[in-house]
């Protein structure tokens, strides 16, 4: 960079994308990285009734919408449907009939394939009194792809369910979450929501397990230990929704929005862990989870701390080519991870507001919170083993596990209602929905001075579902209402990214690069400069204009891309500046002179016998060479650090006592506002009774 002048020798000082020099520079030029009105042409479905459920087999979609059920190719193209409704008394799958002269509004409340007998798929609808339809699907080179309406037929035993046999009736008018882990059977886990004020539907269990009859005419429990129910006196006055269900290793995992307790009218998110071996609901823990942020730069307070407590959607995932990714949430290739979006509830209530933040847990590090409680945690591989008292819990934690958000600062007035994760060029993605219909995409970087999203578009009206569909050929499938819209996972294109630094930032998963002025895909530059490694420095002004000849005197240039590489953050070493063919001396500390400071850390307490991860969260946490952490006497092995967070594992404490919690940054030490607080190791001697469990 060079600029025109008689000055042999000036101080420069360079302020670009600087916070502390927004009095002197303008950057409203830079401010907006991305284009909210862009429009971009993406492939979609249009139904004739609102669209609840998507799943997939062998390529072909099957989608669970009010009254349809339909088989998609790839493309989106229709392949079949199958109608559910609207339905007279007669056509329904239910026992109880109502006025034969009204129709009824099938809602799709689970869509399930299996694969072990025929290929099928099982749709559950609301008109149908919980009871589910089995469609058998198959391939014929004759008639073409998998028919959804070719062999359909009401999954139950209507002479059992005449004998009160409730065993058929698999879900609820409410919501529910349906999983199917197959291992030499067919075997659903059934989360039932309870919502007061909605028509309940009769005979059906809160959380079941039950396997389908080899007759294929219906399903059958296990035992009577294989379902669990909500107190009859709880039934229609306690709010219990079941969000999210999937299977991790040994375990079946569902994620719920309930009553803090039974006698409290606040509401949190709970993690519900059983053994999928299990036959009968034998090994049953549950959780509450938190998404916390903590953005206020002043000493810790509670009305510092914001509680994202109404989980929206959730996803897991494995991290298998993020290394990056790995290493800081401290998990393998093969690990699952979960990421939950969370909204703030209004007070005591579940209706969530718009302020969202995503939250990522490692199962790893819930598993290990669990196992803190429990002395026989362990799932027998063999079902039916080991059925005596001894091997037999159902347990409550009561203490929940917090997690900081990863990202909030750009959801604060935006309620998120779906979430799913992918990883692309080895980094992952984080794809999210909102209630005004917008898609986002924003890369997974914890502990980063800033998280963006790279694609920020408006796919309809209505709100993004949380049924959301990855498909193999590198798209997503996202539903809005009556619509379906295929997104690329690289983001459908370049154009919303107006600056430089924002579309180089995001070249790694977006494939764009900067061209002309734009951003653009490589195949769309004609130029032969088209770039993803830099940005050309620009500068928009400078002062003073005039100097004396001595020189010494302090130039201030404005501008952008001085000195910025693509993970975002300043690096002098990479600015010269000549005036007149002159070199000018770099102030490298102008606009950079930062006081660290620790706002807050979390949690206040642990146990005495050590090894809590204590997050530290400050600003400029990162300076200096040497940093040390000590929490009493002892050293706070450092896990992690950024410039606003640090992370340590606490050393044991002989005895339960307060400890000043001490950061070392070369010859600086900091101290937390508040101190830590050591308590007695948690012992379980016994758990009464052994065979019930109340909410």
């Amino acid at each position: 960079m060079s600029a025109s002048g008689l000055y042999p020798s000036l101080l420069l000082l360079l302020w670009s994308l600087l916070s502390s020099a927004s009095s002197q520079c303008d950057h409203s030029s830079e401010n907006s990285k991305i284009n909210l009105n862009v429009d971009y042409k993406l492939p979609t479905f249009t139904s004739e009734f609102p669209i609840q459920n998507m799943v997939t087999l062998d390529g072909i979609i099957y989608v669970g919408a009010t009254n349809r059920i339909y088989a998609l190719s790839p493309n989106l193209t229709k392949l079949s449907e199958y109608s559910t409704g609207p339905l007279r008394a007669n056509e329904t799958c239910r026992l109880q009939t109502h006025n034969p002269n009204t129709k009824l509004d099938n809602r799709n409340i689970a869509l399930v394939t299996e694969n072990i007998y025929d290929k099928g798929l099982y749709s559950c609808g609301s008109a149908d009194n919980g009871i589910c339809r089995r469609h058998v699907l198959y391939e014929d080179d004759e008639i073409g792809p998998k028919m959804v309406d070719d062999e359909v037929y009401c999954f139950t035993d209507r002479a059992r369910l005449r004998k009160g046999v409730d065993s058929d009736v698999v879900v609820s008018a409410s919501g529910s979450q349906v999983l199917n882990v197959e291992s030499n059977l067919i075997k659903f886990f059934v989360g039932n929501s309870e919502i007061p004020g909605n028509t309940a539907t009769p005979n059906t269990h809160t959380i079941s397990v039950r396997k389908m009859k080899t007759s294929q005419n219906g399903f059958t429990f296990f035992s009577s230990g294989a379902h669990m129910d909500l107190l009859a006196s709880l039934r229609g006055n306690y709010y219990l929704r079941y969000v999210y269900s999937f299977n991790s290793g040994p375990f079946t995992y569902f994620l719920t929005v309930q009553h803090v307790s039974k006698d409290s009218t606040a509401f949190h998110t709970r993690i519900i862990r059983m053994c999928a071996t299990d036959s009968v609901i034998r090994r049953y823990v549950e959780m509450p989870l938190q998404c916390i942020s903590t953005d206020k730069r002043r000493k810790r307070s509670t009305e510092d701390v914001k509680v994202f407590n109404i989980l929206q959607g959730a996803y897991v995932s494995k991290i298998k080519e993020d290394t990056e990714l790995q290493k800081q949430l401290k998990v393998g290739p093969n690990d699952d991870v979960l990421f939950a979006a969370f909204a703030k509830g209004k007070p005591d209530s579940p209706e969530a507001t718009s302020d969202s933040a995503v939250c990522v847990f490692s199962l790893n590090h819930i598993n290990n919170m669990i196992r803190r409680y429990m002395q026989s945690y362990e799932c027998d591989p063999h079902e039916g083993m080991h059925e005596g008292r001894e091997s037999t819990y159902r347990l409550q934690i009561t203490q929940f596990l917090p997690r900081l958000e990863y990202w909030h600062q750009d959801l604060s007035h935006t309620l998120l209602t779906s979430i799913t994760v992918a990883t692309v060029h080895a980094r992952t993605v984080a794809y999210l929905g909102t209630s005004d219909g917008r898609h986002l995409q924003v890369r997974v970087i914890l502990f980063s001075r800033s998280s963006s999203p790279h694609v920020n578009i408006a796919l309809d009206s209505a709100p993004v579902s949380s049924s959301l569909l990855l498909q193999d050929q590198g798209r997503l499938l996202v539903a809005t209402g009556n619509k379906i819209t295929s997104v690329p996972l690289i983001g459908p294109g370049c154009d919303q990214l107006t600056t430089c630094t924002s579309c180089l930032l995001s070249s790694r998963v977006t494939e764009c690069g900067w061209c002309n002025g734009r951003c653009t895909r490589s195949s769309q530059c004609s130029s032969a400069e088209w770039s993803q490694e830099y940005c050309a420095p620009v500068i928009t002004k400078f002062w003073p204009i005039s100097a004396p000849l001595r020189g010494s005197t302090s130039l201030t240039i404005c501008g952008h891309n001085f000195g910025f590489d693509k993970t975002e953050s300043f690096r002098s070493s990479m600015v010269s500046v000549e005036v007149g063919g002159a070199s000018c001396k770099l102030d490298r500390h102008g606009g950079t002179k930062s006081e660290p400071v620790i706002h807050e850390i979390f949690p206040t307490f642990g146990p005495k016998s050590g090894n809590t991860m204590l997050t530290i969260r400050g600003a400029f946490l990162d300076s200096g060479n040497k940093r040390e952490v000590t929490v009493g006497k002892g050293a706070c092995k450092i896990q992690s650090l950024s410039s606003s967070m640090v992370t340590c594992k606490t050393p044991p404490q002989p005895l339960p006592s307060q400890e000043v919690v001490r950061f070392s940054l070369d010859s600086v030490e900091l101290r937390a506002p508040n101190v830590f607080s050591y308590n007695q190791d948690p012992i379980i001697n016994s758990i009464q009774p052994s065979r019930s469990f109340v909410r």
